[in-house]
C-alpha cells in the first residue's frame, strides 16, 4: 500500500529497531515515574507528604534548560552518563530512606536530585529523529513519536499503579530506573551526533536562543497551545460533572487521545505534497476551530460532544508534529538540546497555567467558555507560528540577496 509506503521507508533504516526501543521506554517512564513516586511514598508517609514530594521533583524540570545548554557545549554523552549515574543513585537513597522510615527531609532531597539528574531522553530522541531523517520521512518519524508519547502516558500509569500495589511499593520506581537506563543506552549507543559549538559563537550570548526572535515566537506559541490543550483537558471533566455523568471525562479525553493518535498517524502516512501543508499555524488554525466546534457541541446531545471530540483530535496529534518539526527547522544546530528543552519548559508552564486559568472559567462560566479561552489561545499559538516562520523566510532571503553572485 502506497498509505504506508513512509512507515516501511522507516522502518528500513538502519539501526531503526535500537532507536525505536530507545524512544519507547523513553515515553514509557516518565507516566510511570510520577505515579510510582505518588504511590510509593504515600504507602508510607500518607498522600498529602508524597503530594508535596512529587511537586519537590516536577520543580527541577525548571533546570532542563541549562542541561540542554551543557550537553550542547560538552556532548550529549557527558551530559546523559553522569546523569544517568546520579539518577540511580537517587532513586536508590530515597527507596532505601522510605524503607527505613527515614527523615522526610532526605526524600524531599532525593526527589529533587532524582528529578535533576534524571536523563533528557525525550529532548535527545527527538534530536536522533533529526539526524535520521529529512522530508517527509522527518514529518513520519514525529508522527510515531507523537503516538508513542500517547501511549505512554495512557499505559505508563497503569504499569505504574499494578506494580506499586501487586508487587511492590518500589516496584514501580524500579521501573522506571530500568527504562530510564536501557533508553540512556540505547541512546549513547546510537551516538547521536555533536555539532561542535564554534568559539566565538554569536548564540554564545548568556540568554542562549532566548535572544533569537524567531524561537522565542516559537516558544511562546508553544506556550499558548499546551496552554490551550490543558484547558480542553479540564473543560471534559468539567462538563461530566456539570451533567452528573463523572465516567464520561474518561470517555470524552480517551476519544480525544484516539482521535489525536490517528491524526498524527495519518500525517505521517501522507504523500510529501499533502503533509508538507500542515504547517504548525495550519495545524493549530484548524484545533481552533475544532475546539470551537466541541465547545458549540457542549450545548447539545452527548452524542456530538463525543464526536466533536474525536474531530479535534484529529488535529492534535498534527500539531505537536508540526510543533517539533518546526522547532527543529528553526533551530542552530549548536543550540539545539537548550532550544528544545526551552520549548518543553514554556510547555509545561503553558499547562500549568492553562490549568489553573481553566479551574476559575469552569467553575465562574461553565466548562463551554474553557473551550472558547482555549479556542483563543489557539488562534494566539497560529498567529504566533506563522510571525516565527515569516520572520526566518524574510531573514533568509536577505541573507541570499547579501552573497555576491560571481560570475
Amino acid at each position: 500500500m502506497k498509505f504506508l509506503s513512509s512507515y516501511r521507508e522507516l522502518f528500513s533504516l538502519p539501526k531503526f529497531g535500537a532507536s525505536l526501543l530507545a524512544a519507547v521506554a523513553g515515553k514509557l517512564k516518565p507516566g510511570i515515574f510520577s505515579l510510582a513516586l505518588l504511590l510509593g511514598v504515600a504507602h508510607y508517609r500518607g498522600l498529602g507528604q508524597a503530594a508535596i514530594v512529587v511537586s519537590v521533583s516536577a520543580l527541577a524540570g525548571a533546570t532542563l534548560p541549562l542541561r540542554g545548554r551543557l550537553m550542547d557545549r560538552h556532548g550529549y554523552t557527558r551530559g546523559m552518563g553522569p546523569a544517568l549515574v546520579a539518577y540511580l543513585f537517587a532513586l536508590t537513597v530515597l527507596v532505601l530512606n522510605e524503607s527505613a522510615h527515614g527523615p522526610f527531609a532526605a526524600t524531599l532531597v532525593v526527589a529533587f536530585v532524582a528529578g535533576v539528574s534524571a536523563p533528557p531522553i525525550q529532548i535527545v530522541t527527538r534530536l536522533m529523529w533529526q539526524e535520521m531523517t529529512t522530508g517527509s520521512l522527518r514529518t513520519t518519524i514525529l508522527s510515531l513519536d507523537t503516538m508513542l508519547a500517547d501511549l505512554g502516558f495512557i499505559v505508563g500509569p497503569t504499569v505504574a499503579a499494578f506494580l506499586v500495589v501487586v508487587v511492590a511499593p518500589w516496584a514501580g520506581l524500579a521501573a522506571s530506573a530500568l527504562l530510564g537506563t536501557i533508553a540512556t543506552l540505547l541512546l549513547l549507543t546510537r551516538r547521536v551526533p555533536h555539532p561542535h559549538r564554534p568559539p566565538q559563537s554569536a548564540e554564545g550570548h548568556w540568554l542562549g536562543p532566548l535572544r533569537n526572535g524567531v524561537l522565542r515566537r516559537i516558544m511562546a506559541a508553544a506556550m499558548s497551545f499546551f496552554l490551550a490543550v490543558r484547558a480542553i483537558e479540564l473543560a471534559f471533566p468539567a462538563w461530566a460533572q456539570q451533567h452528573g455523568a463523572p465516567l464520561m471525562s474518561g470517555v470524552l479525553l480517551s476519544c480525544m487521545s484516539v482521535g489525536s493518535v490517528a491524526g498524527g498517524l495519518t500525517l505521517g502516512a501522507l504523500p510529501a505534497r499533502w503533509s508538507a501543508k500542515a504547517t504548525l499555524p495550519v495545524t493549530l488554525a484548524v484545533l481552533c476551530a475544532g475546539s470551537l466546534l466541541v465547545a458549540a457541541a457542549s450545548f447539545a446531545w452527548t452524542v456530538f460532544l463525543v464526536v466533536a471530540g474525536a474531530l479535534m483530535g484529529l488535529a492534535l496529534g498534527p500539531s505537536f508534529v508540526a510543533l517539533w518539526s518546526t522547532a527543529g527547522e528553526l533551530t542552530p544546530a549548536n543550540m539545539a538540546a537548550e532550544t528544545l528543552s526551552w520549548i518543553s519548559s514554556f510547555m509545561a508552564l503553558g499547562g500549568a497555567v492553562g490549568a489553573a486559568i481553566g479551574s476559575v472559567v469552569a467553575e465562574a462560566l461553565g466548562p463551554g467558555a474553557v473551550l472558547v479561552l482555549a479556542a483563543a489561545f489557539l488562534a494566539i499559538a497560529s498567529v504566533l507560528a506563522h510571525r516565527a516562520i515569516r520572520a526566518r523566510a524574510v531573514a533568509s532571503d536577505q541573507v541570499s540577496e547579501s552573497i555576491p553572485i560571481s560570475v
